[in-house]
């Protein structure tokens, strides 16, 4: 109405006041519809990128997103624009709600390079027709490294060591003596054998336990398992022990390698720690 009557030669004051209306919304009457803003050239291939990403790491939200673009696709996008594009194509992840914690934590240790602190633990995946298979991981805490694992159908002090070995030979090839360092775990049967913590004392390590039903003192195992089994395991039906073995063992070299934590600023583990050596040096 505002429009016929101002094509009838009525000021828009007059108009305003007859109608009851506020001035400036009749003036804004008459403004041309602003036309649907110009698509970039490069918004459908972005888009295409996007939704493949998001297929393949179905866990990953925008932040994590905007860096695998740039790792795969060479393409530095802000991640407002990551996160309009997920939210249009409904492929954020749904945000988890916990309950607030008041009590203060007990545990968690500063740890400020690498070497310096592992934590081991144990879990256990579905094999299908092969039953449970056991996994012996050791992380260390401040690179978040999966340095050492035993994947096995047996769950035994022989498979910790396993797990332990192997990350001792490679991140101290020359000998653990006198490093300082610290490998803690929770109570399990096998890491309080009496030939796990001679072995330990053996080598020249401190072995720290944690207290009971104290997950947190841990916490660095524990949320990488929980990764794993949220990025991989429960994502997938494992018929038999060498399936599940040959995608974990992929998985462990994805997750040092490739996959960005958002701890370490969004780079894998490995560049971490290889950028914080060349830092040193």
């Amino acid at each position: 109405m505002v429009q016929a009557l101002h094509r009838e030669g009525h000021p828009i004051p007059r108009i305003a006041s007859a109608l009851q209306l506020n001035r400036t919304y009749c003036y804004a009457l008459l403004k041309p519809l602003r036309t649907q803003k110009r698509q970039r050239p490069d918004e459908a291939e972005i888009k295409a990128e996007i939704r493949q990403l998001c297929t393949e790491h179905p866990t990953n939200g925008y932040r994590r997103i905007r860096v695998w673009m740039k790792k795969k696709y060479q393409r530095v996008i802000n991640h407002k624009r990551v996160y309009r594009i997920m939210k249009e194509r409904n492929l954020l992840v749904a945000t988890k709600a916990y309950a607030a914690r008041r009590k203060k934590e007990k545990g968690k240790i500063p740890v400020e390079r690498s070497n310096q602190h592992f934590q081991t633990d144990m879990t256990k995946v579905w094999c299908g027709k092969d039953g449970w298979g056991y996994l012996f991981a050791v992380i260390d805490a401040y690179d978040r490294e999966i340095v050492g694992y035993s994947f096995s159908r047996f769950c035994r002090t022989d498979e910790l060591l396993q797990a332990v070995n192997m990350a001792i030979d490679y991140r101290f090839p020359t000998g653990v003596r006198g490093q300082g360092l610290r490998i803690r775990s929770d109570n399990g049967c096998q890491m309080t054998s009496k030939r796990y913590v001679q072995a330990l004392k053996d080598a020249g390590i401190t072995q720290e336990r944690t207290g009971y039903n104290n997950p947190d003192a841990d916490a660095y195992i524990e949320r990488w398992f929980r990764t794993l089994k949220e990025e991989t395991v429960w994502m997938q039906e494992y018929q038999s022990f060498s399936e599940a073995k040959q995608d974990i063992e992929e998985y462990i070299r994805f997750y040092n390698e490739e996959r960005p934590h958002s701890a370490l600023r969004y780079q894998s583990p490995t560049e971490f720690r290889k950028s914080q050596m060349a830092h040193a040096a």
